[in-house]
């Protein structure tokens, strides 16, 4: 529940998330133009053309959506825990549980487990040399935090302003 005393701070893309973001959506948007085009008008009538005009576009949609229900849309302090926002399935971590907060040094030295790696930003779990299994909530690499449970698990995070949302989150876990 939502209070007065919440804090919410928002997640930005970097440069690579924005650039990979548009890039994608205008490869999928003009294949799915192209195909539609290509089977609707160059060839019609061809039952391989009709699965072509429904597939493609279909699974372009799926592909742009399903990340979009997943990013990060900010991060909320609540008196008990911390949100992690998102359109679908918001994730709670009580303040009780948190073991460790530090900032985060992004590495191209990982691994994607499953997950976005790049369209929204990363998502998902990523394996990070050096660090081990990370759910990732990262839109802009260059405000990560790291957070890490007493059982174990990691999470990074990338609010827009790294130095308050840290002092914030530190202030909640001492109490």
């Amino acid at each position: 529940m939502r209070s007065s005393e919440d804090f919410f701070i928002s997640a930005g893309y970097d440069g690579v998330v924005r650039n990979v973001t548009i890039a994608i959506w205008i490869l999928l948007v003009t294949e799915s133009v192209f195909f539609i085009y290509l089977f609707s008008v160059v060839m019609p009538l061809s039952s391989l053309g009709i699965i072509f005009v429904i597939f493609i576009p279909c699974i372009s949609l799926i592909v742009l959506l399903v990340p979009y229900l997943f990013k990060p849309k900010g991060f909320r302090l609540t008196s008990e825990d911390l949100t992690i926002e998102r359109l679908l399935n918001t994730i709670s971590i009580p303040y009780d549980q948190i073991s460790t907060i530090q900032r985060g040094k992004w590495t191209w030295k990982a691994v994607r487990l499953g997950g976005s790696g790049g369209l929204y930003g990363y998502l998902g779990l990523f394996h990070l040399f050096g660090i081990g299994r990370v759910w990732m909530y990262t839109t802009n690499r260059h405000k990560m935090i790291l957070i890490e449970t007493k059982q174990g698990k990691k999470y990074g995070l990338s609010p827009e302003n790294p130095e308050d949302f840290e002092s914030q989150l530190q202030k909640k876990t001492m109490k």
